[in-house]
């Protein structure tokens, strides 16, 4: 299932208005763009298609190149990035949203009440640089 017919997918990155009162915002995941700088981004994104298009349906198409893994295809963070970030926090605030791994349309309103900005907060790296804490640390 798509998200909208396929000529309403802008052809480069960023926010143009579509048809009947809606926004469509493509974002476009690089293999050196880290979870942080996705997740600001698609944001910054969705952020800027409210401040435009004000109440307009917003429907947010992701493309990924690289970040392949044993994640249904991704690595763990992009998998994380679509399943937690894109459709758990950022899909309230959308309409639609068609990625590699899913496409989905809002059963509920979509909700305008975007927060201001957001933090995304990195782990700090562990003693000695293992990915996990050791006893005692």
């Amino acid at each position: 299932m798509n998200v909208g017919p396929v000529h309403q997918k802008p052809e480069k990155p960023g926010v143009e208005e579509g048809p009947e009162n809606t926004a469509h915002i493509l974002y476009r995941v690089m293999p050196e763009t880290t979870f942080e700088e996705a997740a600001s981004a698609s944001f910054q994104l969705v952020k800027e298609a409210q401040e435009r298009f004000p109440g307009y349906a917003r429907a947010f198409y992701l493309e990924i190149e690289g970040h392949q893994g044993t994640s249904f295809g991704f690595d763990g963070d992009f998998f994380e990035f679509q399943q937690e970030f894109l459709q758990g926090f950022l899909g309230p605030f959308l309409s639609g949203l068609d990625m590699p791994l899913l496409s989905v349309f809002n059963p509920r309103p979509q909700r305008n009440d975007l927060p201001d900005k957001i933090e995304i907060d990195v782990p700090a790296p562990s003693p000695g640089g293992f990915p996990f804490s050791l006893p005692g640390s």
